[in-house]
Parts: structure tokens; sequence; C-alpha cells
């Protein structure tokens, strides 16, 4: 089933006209449904930089999957559901493209009414050439502060309809984003995503941490901790550069620049959320710096 936000969001579909996003590039001619790759809705931003999100996609596998994604505010957990369903799903999004003519819809102006910081619509339908590649051209994204017709609102909640329809129809797996723990230092973040172990868990329930980054030995970035952690059933961290660990004999928290050999007390706690941030990690200030995580009360 669908979260409770994202299914309200998909059926008020463009119910947000008026406010901003981006234009999408229209395509002419028929769609067919093997030709669409993903057909994706989402609703958000704005001042609390919470959001939803719909998307069905079709993996590389050859699977099809439709996820469903809701954020309460920018620094909260993402929760959600995957389903799994059948290919012939993407004809009928297909027919509804070609009836109300979506991608002509793409190209509408934006309009002149529009509001500083507000949550935006998109509606997008990613397409494939007969290679399988993504086609850029053909591709197109509808947004709710265009300046869209009667006709055009119809066919994006004839959309987002049929995209809660599917979901209803389908068996899905809950979905929970891992705790996400933040550094902070020198005003540039560093985002970490933790894993289930006791002494994870166990760093998220201390809250906003104000701490002092300091240099550790082989290019790594450390901070102190006021009390040691819990590590038991937690795993020994492997050395690889990105890791988030902690160093018992020292009661530490340590972050790998670069790939190491394992050593004993060093346990994982989690790792770079995004791999591209690992080659920033040994540019890391020193100095004060504040930790803390998205975990909520539920």
């Amino acid at each position: 089933m669908l979260t409770r936000r994202a299914f309200a969001a998909l059926m008020a579909g463009c119910g947000l006209m008026g406010l901003f996003g981006c234009q999408g590039r229209g395509s002419s001619g028929e769609l067919e449904g093997s030709r669409i790759r993903a057909v994706r809705y989402s609703s958000g931003g704005g001042m609390t930089g919470g959001g939803d999100s719909v998307e069905l996609q079709r993996n590389k596998d050859g699977s099809v999957t439709l996820t469903t994604r809701s954020k309460e505010w920018h620094n909260s957990r993402e929760t959600g559901m995957d389903y799994v369903v059948d290919a012939s799903a993407f004809d009928r999004f297909a027919q509804i493209a070609n009836e109300y003519d979506l991608p002509q819809a793409s190209k509408r102006k934006m309009s002149e009414f529009q509001a500083l910081d507000a949550p935006t619509s998109h509606l997008s339908f990613d397409l494939m050439t007969e290679d399988g590649e993504w086609d850029l051209d053909a591709s197109f994204t509808i947004s709710d502060d265009q300046e869209l017709t009667d006709r055009d609102q119809e066919g994006w909640r004839a959309v987002t309809t049929a995209l809660s329809e599917l979901a209803a129809a389908s068996d899905g797996v809950p979905y929970m984003e891992p705790i996400l723990l933040t550094m902070s230092v020198d005003g540039y973040q560093y985002p970490f995503y933790l894993n289930d172990s006791p002494a994870a868990q166990d760093l998220a329930s201390r809250g906003l941490l104000e701490v002092t980054v300091e240099d550790g030995a082989d290019n790594e970035k450390a901070f102190s901790l006021e009390e040691p952690l819990d590590v038991s059933d937690t795993p020994l961290a492997t050395g690889a550069a990105g890791t988030l660990c902690y160093f018992e004999p020292e009661h530490s928290i340590v972050v790998l620049c670069d790939d190491e050999e394992p050593r004993e007390g060093l346990y994982e706690l989690g790792s770079a959320r995004y791999e591209h941030d690992v080659m920033y990690f040994s540019e890391m200030r020193t100095g004060e710096a504040y930790v803390w995580n998205n975990t909520i009360d539920e």
C-alpha cells in the first residue's frame, strides 16, 4: 500500500498550480509502453524540504518496480513501499500520454505567478531508444508552475491516479531509509548512512553532539566520545575508504579517508552516503564540529 502522505499527494496531482518547477522537452508521435523506461511523480521541497515521490521503473535486469517514498521534512527519515509489477503496466501510461498529448503539455510556457520557496510538483516520462538507451530528446517533464490547460491537468490526474491504483493492486514491502548521521565541519556537511549494529544505534541515540575533529593516523579524521559505545554484535571494520568507524581503545569515531588494513578494536558503524564524497574526506578541516542524525519521534 502507499504511504498515507504519498497517496494523498498522488490524488491531489496538479492541485498546486502556479508554483515553480522545470519545463521538460516534449516529443511528437505516439508513445509505446515498451519505450517507457520510467514514469515519475514528485512533489515537495519548499521551506520544509520534505516531499513525496512515486516511480514506475524498468530495471536493467528486466524487472519492473514501483516505489513510493515520503519524507516529512528535510532532515527526517524517508519511508515508503517497494512493489514488483508486470511490465505491461507501462502500456496504460503510454495510452494516457497519447490520449492527453502530455508530451505537448511539457512545452507550455512558465506561469507568471510563482511563490518563493514553495513546494513544486513534477510529472516525468523517461523514454528509451530502440537500443534501450535513454532518449533525452523524447523524454519530457511537466511542472505545475507551467500554464497548463484543463486538458493537461486532466491528463496529469489520470497518470497519478493510475500510479496509485497500480500500488493498491500490488503487494508491497515497507521501506525505511537508514539513519543518516551528518558531520558538519567548518560549514561543510559529510553524511553517512549508519548500519543496524548496536554501536551505531547507540551513537544515534545521543542526539546532537558538539565535538572536536582531529587528524588521525593513516589519513583519518576522528573525534572523541565522552562515553564508550556498546560494541556487542557490531562488525569489525574492513578498512574501506569512506567507512565510519568506532575505535574502542580510544572511544573515538573515525572516518577512513583511504583504504587501510583492518585492525583490532576498529568497528564499522556505517559508510558515506555518496561514493563521490569520499574523495573529499581527506580535506576535512579540523576543529569544532557538530554531529546529528535524522531520527524523529514516530
